[in-house]
């Protein structure tokens, strides 16, 4: 897989769809945290398959990383489908979410949400409605608590076609103590044209590209903020531990026209993450994560224990990462990273479930005769640790 040289190659209420485009500024809390930062854990896609809605109780997914997932201040994931009550579960390669499976990523601590990828229209024009008013309920159900949820990715005004060509991009604005918070959720691909307006589109085009930068470059002017958290849907090779360089120089023209984090998503594998810092302050200013892989989906129909290399493998694992944005004075940077290494793993009952891939799930895995599992894993995250963490110094 030449995975040495691949390492370092191609090396509220009203905000979202509830963010208007006229954001309104709120304020969040979190007693943890001190006021001059902000801790996120950043997810990948959340998926859900046939194996996964067939889980008696969503919650239980997310037991195995729920200190992760609720010890933040945000929690960020990409909800990979439609959410529509009105229609059942549907599986590849049009998805659908009821919405308890994503109210139990919820309920797990995820609260800064983007919806924005190619399986967004899965249901066509109204299924982008219903996700809409899900989301809509959903920020106004949490706005004014201690743990507000924000949600970006489609247009406003999708309930017509007329308004919805002439809406821009929705983005959410919002503070956490001193800190100001700018997130977008945009996508490059989309697995057809339809309702495409309606959607944070920002096809991997000349004018593309173009478009998002301006963009980018707009919404930070007209909304002052310490962090700029840019959540993309790159239109790339799935299944791809690459860092390409094409895309790499695009990642860097992203974050020079102001985007502080920028949070990859849609290859379901894990890839490294890069890291940019001040030479002259010896301080990590922003971050890129290529890829989080997922967090949770079926596409691990069964653990490949004679060949853990093999590229399919790396579906069933992911990142969960951990930043501190510190504020000192008019500085921002980012302090306190740590990745953590979290697999899907199919328990007795067929179940689907998250776990942390460390000693204490390993010391499980053995008392309970589960020893290929254990070799496997171990296997797995030794894969993983290759995918390094990079600091470009400039």
């Amino acid at each position: 897989m030449k995975r040495n040289l691949l390492l370092l190659i191609a090396f509220p209420l009203l905000v979202f769809i509830s963010c208007k485009s006229t954001a309104v500024e709120t304020n969040s809390t979190y007693k943890k945290s001190k006021k001059d930062e902000v801790n996120f854990v950043i997810c990948g896609d959340v998926m859900a398959h046939t194996q996964n809605f067939r889980t008696p109780d969503f919650n239980m997914i997310w037991d195995g990383v729920r200190d992760i997932t609720e010890n933040s201040d945000f929690t960020i994931a990409n909800i990979e489908a439609p959410v529509c009550a009105d229609q059942p579960f549907e599986n590849y390669p049009t998805f659908n979410m009821q919405p308890s499976y994503p109210q139990a990523a919820i309920d797990a601590g995820i609260n800064l949400i983007t919806i924005a990828n190619n399986h967004t229209n899965d249901q066509s024009a109204q299924g982008i409605i219903k996700t809409s008013e899900w989301a809509k309920e959903t920020v106004l159900k949490y706005s004014g608590t201690s743990r507000p949820v924000y949600i970006s990715g489609l247009k406003e005004d999708v309930s017509t076609d007329a308004a919805s060509k002439e809406s821009s991009p929705t983005f959410c604005y919002f503070t956490k103590d001193k800190i100001r918070i700018l997130f977008l959720g945009v996508t490059q691909i989309l697995n057809s044209q339809d309702s495409a307006s309606r959607i944070n589109y920002f096809p991997h085009t000349k004018k593309g590209k173009q478009n998002l930068k301006d963009l980018i470059i707009k919404l930070k002017a007209e909304n002052p903020c310490d962090v700029f958290i840019l959540a993309m849907h790159s239109d790339e090779p799935e299944y791809n531990l690459t860092v390409f360089k094409e895309r790499r120089k695009w990642y860097f023209e992203l974050l020079d026209a102001g985007v502080d984090i920028l949070w990859a998503n849609h290859p379901h594998c894990p890839k490294p993450i890069e890291y940019v810092g001040d030479s002259k302050t010896q301080k990590i200013t922003k971050a890129i994560l290529y890829s989080t892989g997922n967090t949770i989906s079926g596409q691990r129909h069964r653990p490949n224990y004679e060949n853990p290399e093999s590229m399919h493998e790396y579906t069933g694992e992911g990142f969960l990462v951990n930043l501190t944005v510190k504020k000192q004075k008019d500085s921002i940077y980012i302090t306190n990273t740590h990745v953590n290494y979290i697999t899907t793993y199919i328990d007795d009952s067929r179940n689907y479930v998250i776990r942390k891939l460390d000693e204490n799930f390993y010391k499980e895995l053995e008392e309970t005769n589960h020893t290929a599992w254990k070799g496997y894993l171990i296997k797995r995250e030794n894969l993983l640790r290759e995918l390094k963490e990079t600091t470009t110094w400039q």
